[in-house]
């Protein structure tokens, strides 16, 4: 999604990485308790769908939110397209579409999307389940033409002999359940999220200590929602010039950019079902040289360039922010975390319409945050968990950027709520986010 025009963020991280605490600011101030959520003052929080809840379609909500995309919809309101993470273990309640829509007619694939429509009020005023018959729905991202990218972090064939792995376009202003159909060109492979810059969908794949940064390329550029499972086009790997298979958890400095170039993924469609043989596509961007990144994550667009993170990238294993320039073709690392008290383990990314920041949504042990970085390389809390310490995810920002949309997780329990204090929920946010100090 892009948010802002302006320049890039490479002065991030730079006193982190030098050990100097000073790195840290206060943000929007100090985190005050305020029930689940210890918040800055000034900010507030409203508990809109849970796990479980009866939806507009009769069926129950999916637990295991996900990624997540903020759309306008009619009269000031907000469209809110959620992923479920479901992975075919026991306790998860299923996302029902009907079987002609189903992607796959495995009954074991219960993953897939519901959309909610969030009025001024920030009422849920209509919900239901949007898109099933997947796996493992993890992260995604929003199209500029309206749609949501959703995305399989898995590589495997359901018993009905249909293969998984790929990403699903969502068209946000549809009334029901939208046909899956996969968009094979873009590969298949273990995807996490994607974003649309220039005619280019760059896509993140997270698998530990062995992930590639991807590019698709279509031929036709998509006219509307729907339009990218019809295309074709060329699938790459980022390669940093003159280096092969550059190991990018210890390789690059802080600040310093890297020329890249891009392999061409001979075979995006592998009929292999694993992410581990020669012809899988990981596989291939390896055995040319490409990039070698540890668990890709969230990725996001401002301006003109592309940030992702990597949730165990570093030394420290606790997590690395990346920002590319399409237009010098050049990868930086902009952040990387050595103490875990400032941040650990990021997984979904977006970035603040007011202010530019990123904010970092953890994936870790114990209590989570959101961790706001600002373009001038400072670190600080926003949000922090305390009745439910599942991991924070799905952040995206109402067209406004008023209302800031949060997930947490949840577990994976007995139905139809799950274990108490784990269940998934989705917050609204509201304060004064333009006036970060």
């Amino acid at each position: 999604m892009v948010v802002t025009a302006g320049g890039g963020l490479t002065a991030l991280g730079a006193c982190e990485a030098e050990d100097k605490l000073v790195a840290r600011v206060s943000g929007y101030g100090p985190l005050v308790p305020m029930g689940d959520l210890a918040l800055p003052r000034g900010f507030s929080y409203k508990v809109i769908s849970r796990q479980g809840d009866p939806m507009d379609d009769g069926n129950l909500t999916p637990g295991i939110f996900d990624g997540m995309g903020a759309f306008p919809g009619p009269d000031g309101s907000t469209i809110l397209i959620r992923n479920h993470e479901n992975q075919r273990k026991a306790g998860e309640i299923p996302v029902m579409v009907p079987e002609d829509d189903r992607y796959d007619q495995d009954p074991t694939y219960v993953a897939g999307g519901t959309k909610l429509i969030v009025d001024r009020n920030l009422q849920v005023i209509e919900d239901f389940a949007i898109l099933g018959g997947t796996d493992t729905n993890c992260a995604g991202g929003q199209m500029p033409w309206g749609s949501w990218i959703t995305c399989e972090e898995v590589v495997n064939r359901g018993d009905t002999g249909t293969p998984h792995g790929y990403i699903f376009e969502i068209d946000a202003s549809v009334g029901g359940p939208v046909e899956a159909r996969p968009v094979t060109a873009a590969g298949r492979f273990v995807h996490e999220a994607v974003a649309w810059l220039g005619g280019i969908l760059y896509e993140t794949e997270d698998r530990r200590d062995d992930s590639f940064f991807y590019r698709y390329i279509p031929e036709n550029l998509p006219g509307s929602s729907g339009d990218l499972a019809d295309t074709d086009g060329v699938l790459q790997a980022l390669k940093i010039k003159r280096v092969d298979n550059a190991l990018m958890d210890a390789f690059p400095r802080v600040g310093k950019p890297h020329k890249v170039e891009w392999v061409t993924i001979e075979e995006p469609n592998p009929v292999d079902d694993t992410d581990s043989t020669p012809l899988a596509v990981g596989e291939q961007a390896k055995a040319r040289g490409a990039a070698i990144f540890d668990r890709e994550e969230g990725i996001w667009v401002r301006g003109n360039r592309v940030y992702f993170d990597c949730t165990e990238g570093g030394e420290a294993d606790l997590g690395q922010v990346y920002e590319f320039d399409p237009r010098s073709q050049t990868i930086t690392l902009i952040y990387e975390s050595t103490n875990e008290a400032t941040l650990k383990k990021p997984d979904n990314i977006v970035i603040v319409p007011k202010t530019g920041d990123i904010f970092l949504q953890e994936d870790s042990a114990g209590e989570h945050f959101v961790r706001g970085l600002t373009p001038d390389g400072k670190i600080y809390d926003f949000a922090r968990t305390i009745t439910n310490d599942t991991e924070f995810c799905g952040g995206c920002f109402s067209l406004d950027g008023s209302v800031f949309f949060l997930n947490q997780q949840g577990e994976r329990g007995s139905l139809p709520t799950g274990p108490v204090g784990g269940n998934a929920v989705t917050y609204a946010i509201t304060g004064p986010f333009p006036r970060r100090r």
